[in-house]
């Protein structure tokens, strides 16, 4: 036998003893049941990497066990061998058999600068969690094998034909969809719609496919220009919309409830911060009577738009992993003041080589792409973005991921450089199926004025400023006063934290999200939470 404790209580498991000896368990809709078994008995890792769908995988063997995660990690897995081995879906009945160990200071560091842990590691000395398309071949004593069945690897040249573009992904979203209606069946289709173009192509896709059972709702504390758009969206395409409007007053008053503090609890997974931002609107949305027990929510994270620090793609020669890496850093660990500190985690550090080595980064055009598009995809898309998904799961609604399945990442890794460094082929493939769909233009496509600033443009605005010496001090200036005057609300999301003090800290360099990692670490985010408290003798 393998050792291993196995308690799994968190997530629905189904099991299957397969024809080769040992059994699998898994959660979640893969896309085949009987593919997911047939690739796991051959233990071909590119196999496994097209299952489709959203789920995580247990298969228990004759001597040892394999820990497998598909390729947005959708559902967390952690093992541990303090104490007594386990392997849970939950962190905390993984921090109990391993006896309550102590936090991490690496780990802690890089939650502070990145609002998550990187790599394997949780929150938590000795208890890890199965990464993103990752198999972890485990026994009673140690990890005997690590591996990894996807990364982002664009073709060079890749397609640049706007034709052919629209093409490929039309067929890759339709996939998807496909796959996911046939689970979700007429059930209540929930989907936060922002002035962006994520949501709004989700909102046109659903429309075109006849799906009517759709509820699209936005919040915030007025009627901004998003709200305006995002009621625009679903009156031309004839979709119900519910607008949440509330004020930092109410926010902070539900913030330090003992709904929050559980919400807290059951949503940080042991290495995330979590993801608050529509929590208020479906605890209104749920008091209005408005959402079906069996919804599913449907949110608009995509393979698209995961670059950053585009231009470097255009630096002559190569790039050292030197350079690659102060990206990295400069662009996650902006949350707190001083990001460069980051640098100094020797744990951290060796995670970022280590990841690296496995793209085989060599400091070419496309590597560059590779590797910045991968770490994001890996680490903040999968950490804090798609964790985003325990806040539905705290409510009991299930979800899906449609633009991140696994045809989505086999087009765009055909996507030459030159599409994949941004988003603009993306805004023009948005707007031509909603103009299809319902006749007519948006006038302003983005929402936000800001967002209709190329990225480019915004980084040649900042090194500008930054030659006369005043970026700082500028930049600081305008997100101190956007934070103050949040659309969302967001500054009522701080806890003890007084708006005097998060001006203080805007201004030295940091961001509210900044103020949630600490006040969280700190268990002052809400009054109730506990969650780093030492257990009581009864527990």
């Amino acid at each position: 036998m393998h050792g291993l404790d196995v308690r799994l209580t968190k997530y629905d498991w189904r099991a299957r003893d397969l024809a080769s000896g040992g059994r699998l368990r898994w959660t979640g809709h893969p896309s085949s049941p009987e593919e997911l078994c047939a690739a796991v008995e051959s233990g071909d890792g590119d196999a496994i990497s097209r299952i489709g769908g959203h789920w995580a995988a247990i298969h228990e063997r004759d001597g040892d066990i394999v820990l497998i995660q598909d390729s947005v990690r959708s559902f967390p897995v952690f093992y541990s061998f303090d104490g007594t081995p386990t392997i849970s879906d939950d962190i905390e009945v993984a921090r109990a058999a391993a006896g309550h160990p102590d936090r991490s200071s690496g780990a802690v560091d890089e939650f502070l600068h990145l609002g998550y842990v990187t790599g394997a590691d949780t929150l938590f000395t000795g208890i890890s969690q199965v990464q993103m398309g990752e198999r972890v071949t485990l026994d009673s004593n140690a990890v005997r094998e690590r591996a990894f069945a996807r990364t982002i690897a664009h073709d060079s040249p890749g397609i640049t034909d706007e034709a052919l573009l629209d093409e490929r992904f039309d067929a890759a979203l339709g996939t998807a969809l496909d796959r996911a209606f046939e689970w979700i069946g007429d059930r209540q289709v929930v989907l936060p719609l922002s002035g962006g173009l994520d949501s709004r192509l989700l909102a046109v896709l659903l429309a075109q496919r006849g799906v009517g059972n759709v509820l699209n709702f936005t919040y915030g504390v007025g009627e901004t220009r998003e709200v305006g758009i995002s009621r625009t969206v679903s009156e031309s395409l004839g979709q119900r919309w519910e607008f949440v409007g509330y004020t930092p007053d109410e926010l902070r008053r539900a913030w330090a409830s003992p709904e929050a503090a559980e919400f807290i609890r059951d949503s940080y997974a042991g290495a995330s911060l979590p993801h608050v931002q529509d929590w208020y609107a479906i605890t209104r949305l749920r008091e209005r009577g408005l959402l079906s027990d069996d919804a599913v929510f449907l949110p608009g994270h995509t393979i698209v738009g995961n670059m950053h620090d585009e231009r470097v793609l255009d630096e002559p020669g190569t790039v050292s992993r030197e350079r690659l890496l102060d990206l990295l850093v400069h662009h996650h660990s902006s949350i707190r003041p001083r990001s460069e500190a980051l640098l100094k985690n020797a744990g951290f550090l060796e995670k970022a080589a280590g990841f690296l080595d496995r793209v085989g980064y060599d400091g070419s055009p496309v590597s560059r792409l590779d590797a910045l598009e991968g770490w994001n995809l890996m680490e903040r898309q999968t950490k804090y973005i798609n964790h985003s998904m325990r806040g539905y799961e705290h409510f009991g609604y299930a979800w899906a991921l449609p633009m991140l399945d696994v045809e989505l990442y086999d087009v765009w890794d055909a996507f030459d450089l030159s599409v994949a460094k941004d988003r603009a082929w993306y805004a023009r493939y948005v707007a031509r199926r909603y103009a299809a769909a319902v006749g007519a233009e948006l006038d302003t496509f983005q929402g936000f004025a800001a967002a209709n600033v190329s990225q480019s443009n915004r980084d040649l605005a900042k090194s500008v400023l930054r030659a006369v010496g005043l970026l700082n001090r500028a930049e600081r200036e305008v997100v101190a006063r956007s934070v103050a005057n949040h659309p969302m609300g967001f500054q009522a999301l701080v806890g003890p934290t007084t708006p005097a003090e998060l001006r203080r800290y805007v201004l030295k360099g940091g961001t509210p999200m900044g103020v949630w990692a600490e006040r969280f670490l700190d268990d002052t985010w809400n009054p109730g939470t506990g969650i780093f408290r030492a257990p009581a003798a009864s527990d």
